[in-house]
């Protein structure tokens, strides 16, 4: 009989840790795809993005950072086709900011960029890349952009979801620059 109580107890312990440890893995799941866990995703402004070149869907090489023009670094893949409205808006984007070089790193293969490109009729290089670029640049969830100055340096990372928000947060990316040139020219 004890034997059997003991048994019963061991069940119910192996059960109550397994529900323990599901509850500890769910709420480290909610966090990451939370607000808070997607706001740590990319780089913070001010630091330095990691430096590549490669080649786009054309053959043009293409790299970060670009020494001389601003960049818009956007991280997307097929799934933008479930979003056609949002690839008319960057192609919006891209011609209305012709000082700023509007490039997609797509981690689908050639095959699936090049079929992506050709459906929703973007007019923005696509770079091909794989799952470590997007490790390296810690990008998560999609469609997630980067602001880069000629130096590489991030001035602005997150999600994206319209060409609105776009415009604003390019427009609070110049105003910071400006703020900092302004402030080197008087200490300098």
């Amino acid at each position: 009989m004890s034997s059997a109580v003991g048994i019963s107890f061991l069940i119910l312990e192996v059960v109550f840790i397994t529900l323990a440890l599901l509850m500890i893995l769910q709420m480290g799941v909610q966090r990451l795809e939370s607000s808070i866990g997607i706001m740590r995703d990319g780089f913070p402004p001010g630091k330095a993005a990691p430096k590549w070149s490669l080649p786009d869907l054309m053959g043009q090489m293409r790299k970060t950072p670009t020494g001389s023009q601003w960049q818009l670094l956007i991280f997307v893949d097929h799934t933008l086709v479930s979003f056609p409205e949002l690839s008319t808006e960057i192609n919006q984007f891209s011609m209305a900011t012709p000082e700023l070089e509007v490039l997609v790193l797509s981690r689908d293969d050639m095959r699936l960029c090049v079929a992506t490109q050709e459906i929703l009729n973007l007019q923005v290089p696509i770079v091909p890349v794989d799952q470590s670029f997007y490790e390296r640049y810690r990008v998560r969830i999609m469609p997630f952009v980067m602001f880069l100055d000629p130096l590489g340096t991030v001035y602005s990372a997150g999600l994206v979801n319209n060409v609105a928000q776009l415009f604003n947060t390019w427009k609070m990316v110049q105003a910071t620059a400006h703020d900092e040139d302004i402030s080197e020219e008087v200490i300098g």
